[in-house]
């Protein structure tokens, strides 16, 4: 037997008190006068012996009723078995989606409110001697506890909405994790209850990382909106990704409308600086609009800018912030190798915006690299082992490089500084089926390249290039490629600008230099190498934000705007900084919008946004929740859909046997008894 409230049981010392009652009340002598004494010889002795019994059994139906009541309010219980006998703690974890999507309207209000009160039902109902795990999209440190009843009870009060959407595979495997983790540390855990309480979304609901579990039980409950539509701003890109002070560039914004319904006269508004424009527009069912404003800005610096629309549904994705940063100048450095190409210098002539560098790797210095925004290798066919340390660190430091290899290279010297860049190895020559494939004029790379697309248009011959390994497995994507399946050109994976050209600049490798598209290609290289603060970025997820200009790595970096001023954690590498906005202090404290960059002077401007990984607001159904699961190995899965606002029915657990009703009843029997006695028995 077990108890709820062990700590009660000291008041069974209590019991004193009855025998203290006893010895000085049934025992005291009193005096007595009598004119005769004929009525004491009266006195059976039989009576005496009764007395003394009565007095002895109403000492103990007083001691058993204060004990029993004592234990009813300690709650005992008889624990649950594991399947090894022991005794384990009963728990219910129970998820609460916390996400943007779940202020949606339900019937009973936003959906996260009806979403903690059957959250409050089920841990008001549970067994008297459950925990409970509750956590929300957040997953920080402070949900990792065993909660008692109360705790929990207190705990859902603060369950707020907060930016971050997580994968359903993401949350139960923390839970796991965190149950794992308690079993190690000898915190026995028995009938373990997964509670998941949640719209739902398609775009979240994922169980490809979940491995089968036989022990646990799943209750996916799902809370549905009144209308699933939603009007949002879904992205923001430029026709050109320099921008460069007088000349005119393309803002393009994407408006989705996922509903079933026309949108008629949607107004979208348009800031950057000072320059403001506005147009209406209708946006079909189930449909994207793409709009596009022009403009120039004639002067160097940062400019912020939003773009904006009305949506009565959700609103947290109804703007997009977005910086502009015009540029100067930009710095490219040229390292030249043995088999150097003589038109790479030459491209670079022709925009008076690159400040170009160019020296052998004989006269390479680290200092000369530290000032470029963009580091070219041409030619080299044996890459030192402290040049490429210099080249992996200049990459971390948010520094784009270029790698065109020579015409007879040193595999593992080139292959190693590949690994640390995330590209993928290359190996022998290949001399057949070189020829370039249709250029992809959606890639994100080209849009802006070429004035128009061709089907016709003339690409480079190339002769012979460097096998490509791995390419199936490394996560850098091939922005052009070969007939023969080998990649040309690759780009690393992420914010990191590295490139590689699996192909040789040498004349006896073909003629891509003489070829229009090669200064093409190089230039939008240059371009999309500039050093500055992203254009924008999305709370909870960039987890490093490079700054450039600071001047004190010992002085905090601040985010300041309007209504937060908030301090980031910082990295501080050779000459540069970082800042994360992924933490859990990052995702309470910022609101999508435009901030300073401040340290001790302003370093710049960073745009924030929201996640619009839940903009699409489209839900998954019982059959196919159900089905998810059970293909993950999960089969002892119940859903349950909560529908125009309605209770849930309590969760159906094991519980253990409680005695406290009982030992109640036992305490006012004896209570009866005792007063009987004392009424009835002369």
């Amino acid at each position: 037997m077990a108890f709820v409230n062990p700590g009660i049981l000291w008041l069974l010392s209590l019991n004193i008190i009855p025998i203290i009652i006893h010895l000085f009340h049934f025992r005291r002598y009193k005096t007595l006068y009598f004119s005769s004494l004929q009525f004491i010889q009266k006195i059976d002795q039989e009576n005496k012996s009764t007395k003394k019994l009565k007095q002895i059994i109403v000492l103990i139906t007083r001691m058993i009723a204060l004990s029993v009541i004592i234990i009813a309010f300690a709650q005992p219980y008889l624990p649950l078995k594991n399947g090894q006998g022991n005794a384990g703690k009963n728990v219910i974890s129970i998820y609460i989606d916390n996400s943007f999507s779940m202020t949606a309207k339900g019937v009973e209000g936003e959906l996260i409110s009806e979403a903690r009160e059957i959250a409050r039902q089920i841990i008001e109902k549970a067994p008297i001697d459950c925990k409970i795990i509750l956590h929300t999209n957040k997953l920080n440190g402070l949900e990792k506890r065993l909660l008692t009843k109360i705790e929990a009870l207190e705990q859902l009060d603060k369950v707020k909405e907060c930016p971050i959407a997580r994968d359903i595979d993401e949350i139960i495997n923390w839970e796991r994790e965190f149950i794992a983790r308690l079993n190690n540390e000898q915190i026995r855990l028995n009938n373990v209850q997964h509670v998941l309480i949640s719209d739902f979304q398609k775009e979240t609901f994922k169980t490809t990382k979940l491995s089968a579990d036989n022990t646990g039980s799943y209750y996916p409950i799902q809370v549905t909106a009144q209308s699933q539509a939603n009007l949002y701003i879904d992205s923001i890109y430029f026709a050109s990704p320099l921008q460069k002070a007088g000349d005119q560039n393309e803002l393009f914004v994407r408006v989705k409308n996922d509903s079933d319904i026309d949108a008629i006269n949607v107004e979208i508004k348009i800031e950057l600086g000072k320059q403001k424009r506005a147009m209406f527009a209708d946006i079909k069912a189930n449909s994207t609009l793409n709009t596009s404003f022009n403009y120039t800005n004639n002067q160097p610096g940062t400019y912020e800018g939003s773009a904006e629309i009305k949506d009565k549904q959700l609103y947290w994705d109804d703007n997009y912030y977005f910086n502009v940063e015009v540029a100067k100048e930009s710095r490219v450095l040229i390292i030249n190798g043995e088999s150097e190409s003589q038109s790479m210098p030459k491209v670079f002539s022709i925009e008076p915006f690159y400040k170009l560098s160019s020296v052998s790797e004989l006269s390479y210095t680290s200092d000369l690299a530290e000032q470029a925004d963009l580091i070219l290798v041409n030619g080299i066919n044996d890459i030192s082992s402290g040049l490429a340390a210099d080249l992996v660190r200049l990459s971390e430091e948010g520094h784009s490089i270029g790698l065109f290899p020579g015409e007879k290279i040193n595999l593992t010297s080139w292959n190693n500084l590949l690994s640390e860049l995330e590209l993928p190895s290359l190996g022998n020559i290949v001399t057949t089926g070189n020829s370039i494939n249709a250029i992809d004029y959606k890639n994100p790379f080209f849009i802006g390249v070429f004035d128009k697309e061709k089907e016709d248009l003339n690409l480079p011959a190339i002769m012979k290039s460097y096998k490509v390994i791995g390419s199936n497995q490394s996560p850098a994507y091939p922005l052009l490629s070969q007939r023969n399946g080998n990649p040309l050109l690759l780009k690393s994976p992420g914010n990191k600008s590295n490139y590689l050209f699996t192909s040789s600049l040498a004349s006896s490798f073909g003629n891509f230099t003489q070829n229009a598209i090669f200064p093409a290609i190089i230039l939008r290289i240059g371009e999309l190498s500039k050093r500055k603060l992203p254009q924008f970025v999305t709370i909870g997820k960039d987890s490093k934000i490079l700054i450039y200009n600071s001047l004190n790595a010992e002085k905090p970096i601040r985010l300041v705007n309007k209504s937060v001023d908030f301090i980031p954690p910082r990295q501080n590498f050779k000459s540069i900084s970082s800042i994360s906005i992924s933490g859990t202090e990052a995702v309470e404290k910022l609101i999508a919008g435009s901030y300073k960059v401040v340290e001790d002077d302003e370093l710049g401007s960073l745009a924030i946004n929201y996640d619009r990984k839940e903009s699409s607001s489209e839900t998954m159904n019982e059959k196919q929740i159900v089905a998810a699961f059970e293909n993950s190995g999960i089969k002892n899965c119940t859903f349950k859909a909560v529908l125009n606002g309605q209770s849930t029915t309590q969760i159906k657990l094991d519980k253990p046997v409680e005695y406290w009703r009982i030992f109640i009843v036992i305490g006012l029997i004896f209570l009866l008894i005792e007063m009987a006695l004392l009424k009835f028995w002369k």
